[in-house]
């Protein structure tokens, strides 16, 4: 008997590339919005996750990882197979439409929207490493008319904005008891916004660049319990914290050069966020899991120029059916999802919140006979937003897809 030493080491090598790649796409282009919100703030925060949670109505705070990885809650690595190894990657696309008023414009993106990869470090606890969008920039507005003071005259402005923040996440989990684990996790977040405003006044173009950057650290932390055998809760915390910034700024007109200067932004605030879950299986085939979180906007006493922000109140509902009866017909193992989300919105603007509905459905394809290797596809419709009150409804599609793979490793092999 011996370890398969060569095996796992070019798998952790392979693993680790990959990882890097993505952290590379990553930093450089993290535009995976086309919404006009994504105008106010550091951006729409990101709504997909790892696995198959995005088809579920982004549910997961009551459950575990034992088939998959549950980037929702810390404490869910607690309960990582030993031996076992999870790596998923995902893409997603969105196509959405927004109407204004009389109009309506439509457009489409797609980028890379998750990498991670967990394992066991003994019988009681597991750890996890995320690379995930956490808030998505993507704008466009075109031919906005501004008077010029003191005269009778207007100029044009284009202005183009992208990027986001990124959320570098390390997870612990720890089982007390067979039923009670607890989880720690720490979360660097980095990244760069930038927006190109191009003036037209008269015969000259007048072109402003800016590159905002922030960065910084959370913390935050997770529980979840089984009172009964098919029943798990859950809860989650992650404290407020700031995040630091720098503006680089270049102006540029056709007859006088470039001018470059940089100047210190003020912190951004992130609220506190709690969350609290709940999950139930019925005759092993249906699975119900039911989300509610409250991010504690008000408390960060910050307006944009848009709006003011408000607590954020985001409600989930998933619904999973596996038949797992007769398994030698493809059609019995699959996972068929389905999920609904409701989320009240952060940005408070004219007296009327950014709300946001979204209906999912999905498919788990397993790829392999054990189940754990899975190919998850989701597909979401949602709504954002209101015509009246000169605000922008936006209608999108967004179509998810995860590789999700388990192996083994660290496992001896037997001879006969």
């Amino acid at each position: 008997m011996h370890f398969t030493t060569m095996t796992t080491n070019k798998l952790s090598t392979l693993i680790l590339g990959l990882f890097l790649y993505s952290f590379s796409v990553c930093s450089q282009s993290n535009t995976l919005s086309s919404s006009p919100y994504s105008l106010y703030g550091l951006g729409l925060l990101n709504t997909t996750n790892t696995g198959k949670t995005t088809s579920l109505g982004n549910t997961g705070i009551a459950n575990s990882s034992r088939t998959f990885i549950n980037n929702a809650n810390p404490a869910s690595f607690a309960y990582v197979p030993l031996n076992t190894f999870f790596f998923d990657v995902g893409i997603k696309s969105t196509y959405g439409v927004q109407i204004d008023g009389g109009s309506q414009d439509s457009k489409i993106n797609a980028n890379f929207s998750n990498m991670a990869f967990a394992f066991p470090i003994n019988s009681k606890s597991g750890l996890s490493l995320t690379l995930i969008p956490y808030t998505n920039v993507g704008y466009s507005l075109n031919t906005i008319e501004t008077d010029i003071e003191g005269t009778s005259n207007v100029f044009y402005s284009d202005i183009e904005g992208s990027g986001g923040l990124n959320d570098l996440k390390i997870n612990y989990g720890y089982k007390l008891l067979d039923n009670l684990s607890l989880g720690l996790t720490s979360s660097l977040l980095f990244g760069q916004i930038t927006e190109t405003e191009t003036n037209y006044i008269a015969n000259n173009t007048l072109s402003i660049y800016d590159a905002n950057s922030y960065s910084g650290f959370r913390l935050g932390a997770g529980i979840q319990y089984s009172p009964f055998k098919n029943t798990t809760l859950g809860s989650i915390v992650n404290l407020p914290t700031r995040l630091s910034g720098e503006k680089d700024t270049t102006v540029s007109q056709i007859y006088d050069g470039d001018v470059y200067s940089n100047e210190d932004l003020d912190d951004f605030k992130l609220p506190l966020e709690i969350g609290f879950g709940v999950q139930t299986t019925y005759l092993d085939q249906v699975t119900v899991a039911l989300d509610y979180k409250k991010y504690f906007w008000s408390n960060t006493n910050q307006t944009d120029q848009l709006g003011t922000f408000v607590d954020q109140n985001i409600f989930g509902l998933g619904v999973e059916f596996a038949p797992n009866i007769n398994k030698l017909k493809f059609w019995n193992t699959l996972q068929y999802r389905a999920g609904f989300n409701y989320d009240s919105g952060n940005l408070e603007i004219t007296g009327q919140k950014i709300n946001n509905y979204t209906l999912d459905v999905g498919l788990g394809i397993p790829l392999r006979y054990d189940g754990l290797s899975m190919l998850n596809i989701s597909y979401a419709y949602g709504t954002k937003g209101q015509v009246y009150n000169n605000l922008i409804q936006e209608h999108y599609h967004l179509l998810t897809l995860n590789i999700s793979l388990a192996g083994r490793w660290f496992e001896k092999r037997k001879f006969n």
